[in-house]
């Protein structure tokens, strides 16, 4: 027999950062809050953790940005390796500084955000969590929502006027809904390491590509204790078991002769450009990776997802409140559906097939000498990373 949970204002199914920042979003606007996750609790998971520059305001505005530089890098410059001659090109982000407030990314893993923002969200008399509640299935109708999920007790029921979903790639509320997930799977699997090796070393700064016909990668420093992620791409017809037997290869490859790096974890997975049919039906809402998935090449994935959350938290706190009608939403649903299709999909699309699926050796080359010229000219380097603004999308008419 199922039984219900405590009813809420908005149901937000998913603790992974998306899911969080908009919970702490509508929980400080006055809106009461449950988070439902499937996990017992926070956890390490293989995601992007590059926060652009362009989402720090509202991480600012929510009270984090403090504790995210304390926690994590704060990324000043990017630097692009060619590997074959050890050329080294950097862009630094300082060329922003008089245009944006905080000229910097900030690099911190997934987990350690959530627990930052779960902390936070302890004990707040208006965000109820309840872990290890797996959502199962969505039925709305014009007064509310109402979530059916198992749990280590059995079957249980929540009602609540709005729900968000925002539950990953595989997102079951989104599955519930019968909503398309439409768009492709790149050919290619895609490998993340993360290693104790100083590759600040070699000239990386803590953003870095390696630029090579063959073996391109994505270098980033994950936290101040010097460990970094290593992510490179291979055959998907090469057996995912012995994933870890070739990765002595590409680090021979890629670093000095004698480096011994010492691996920590590393994890391979497909890597999809898909954006759901619609954001919003009815009472649902989707965020995050529910709702779009991009290729991790320039971490645009996680910026869009953080916007979803600034913008949706604002559109659906005016509408619990009576402050506005749902016409919010809908703006919200297309405008950051528009935001995804129109920039950032097609700017990570770019990156990836110069970065991983370099067809010539003179394709390779008339790319290095575009980011030769960025560097070598602050206007023109200033002009390409203010583009990003573009993921903020349209504010609300």
């Amino acid at each position: 027999m199922e039984k219900p949970m405590s009813d809420a204002q908005v149901v937000v199914a998913g603790a992974g950062p998306v899911g969080l920042l908009t919970a702490l979003g509508l929980a400080r606007a006055g809106v009461d809050v449950t988070v439902i996750d499937a996990l017992p609790g926070t956890e390490p998971r293989p995601h992007d953790m590059v926060y652009d520059w362009v989402v720090l305001p509202g991480i600012e505005e929510l009270g984090l940005l403090r504790d995210m530089c304390r926690v994590g890098v704060m990324a000043r410059t990017r630097s692009f390796r060619v590997l074959d001659t050890g050329e080294q090109i950097v862009h630094d982000l300082d060329v922003l500084a008089d245009e944006v407030e905080h000229p910097f990314n900030v690099h911190m893993p997934p987990h350690l955000l959530t627990e930052l923002v779960t902390a936070r969200l302890a004990g707040h008399p208006r965000v109820g969590f309840a872990w290890d509640t797996r959502l199962t299935d969505v039925r709305q109708d014009a007064h509310g929502v109402t979530v059916t999920a198992e749990t280590p007790h059995g079957t249980r029921t929540l009602r609540a006027g709005w729900l968000v979903g925002a539950d990953g790639a595989h997102s079951q509320v989104r599955r519930s809904l019968g909503m398309g997930f439409p768009g492709m799977t790149w050919p290619k699997r895609f490998v993340a390491a993360d290693i104790r090796f100083d590759l600040a070393t070699l000239g990386s700064a803590p953003a870095s590509w390696q630029l090579d016909p063959d073996d391109g990668a994505v270098m980033g420093q994950v936290d101040p204790s010097g460990l970094w992620r290593f992510i490179y791409a291979e055959s998907r017809l090469l057996p995912e078991e012995t994933v870890a037997d070739r990765m002595p290869a590409v680090f021979k490859a890629a670093l000095p002769d004698g480096a011994d790096p010492l691996l920590e974890s590393w994890a391979a997975h497909r890597v999809h450009e898909r954006v759901a049919d619609r954001f919003r039906a009815g009472r649902v809402l989707l965020a995050g990776d529910a709702a779009h998935v991009t290729n991790p090449t320039l971490a645009l994935g996680m910026a869009c997802g953080v916007l979803d959350a600034f913008a949706l938290t604002r559109a659906l706190a005016a509408v619990v409140h009576g402050e506005a009608d749902d016409a919010g939403l809908d703006h919200y649903a297309q405008d950051r559906r528009r935001v995804f299709l129109e920039y950032a999909s097609p700017v990570s699309t770019k990156a990836l097939r110069f970065l991983f699926h370099t067809d010539s050796a003179t394709r390779f080359g008339s790319g290095v000498e575009r980011w030769r010229r960025l560097a070598a000219d602050p206007r023109l380097l200033r002009d390409r990373l203010l583009d990003h603004r573009r993921l903020r999308g349209s504010p609300l008419p």
